[in-house]
Parts: C-alpha cells; structure tokens; sequence
C-alpha cells in the first residue's frame, strides 16, 4: 500500500467512524468526487461501496445514510440569505426625565 492510499484510507475510516458516532443511521456507503475515485480505484471499504459522485468535492469523503440530507446545507444557507430580518419593537418605559421634572426655588417648598 502506497503512503498515498494509506493517508486516504485513514482518512475515509475517520469519517467513518465519526459518522456513526454521530448519526444514528449506520452509513451504507462511501461517496468520493469523481476523481478522488478514480485515483483511489477502491470499489468497497469495510463492506460499504465506493461511489462516485459529482456533488462531493474534491479531496472531501462523505459518508451517505438513509438519514443523510444530502445537500440540506445548501438549501439552509439560501433560506437564511432570504429570510428578512426580524424586527423587535423596543420598549421604552414612559416616566419622568430630569428634563421633564418640575423645577422647585426652595420658596416654594412648603416651611415647617
């Protein structure tokens, strides 16, 4: 095995093993942008296929599941780019500045 292979394989095994760290679905297969695939030429890992698929990036694994949403990244930046701000209206509370406070001369304060 070439330093080559052996620095993907690891590679695709980390992913691997966080996805079903973190995902309930075990994986059921490997997916690997085209070239990536065809540099590697591994039709099957672990008992998961090797796939080609256009959607991965080079240099990048993603590891597909039936609970995969797939390309859901996409779609959440474009509805948080459409979405309009939400507008809070601020509540100030009403009462007496120093401004508006009656001015006294001590005259009229009463004597005791």
């Amino acid at each position: 095995m070439s330093k080559f292979e052996g620095k993907n394989l690891a590679a695709i095994r980390e992913a691997i093993d966080q996805h079903n760290a973190s995902c309930p679905v075990p994986g059921n297969a490997i997916l690997l942008n085209p070239v990536d695939h065809q540099l590697i030429g591994w039709d099957e890992l672990w008992g998961l296929p090797v796939i080609s698929d256009d959607r991965v990036p080079t240099k990048r694994v993603r590891i597909q599941c039936d609970g995969s949403a797939f390309g859901i990244e996409d779609e959440v930046a474009d509805a948080v780019a459409r979405e309009q701000p939400v507008e809070v209206p601020v509540v100030v509370p009403v009462g007496p500045g120093e401004d508006d406070m009656p001015q006294f001369d001590e005259r009229d304060l009463p004597q005791a």
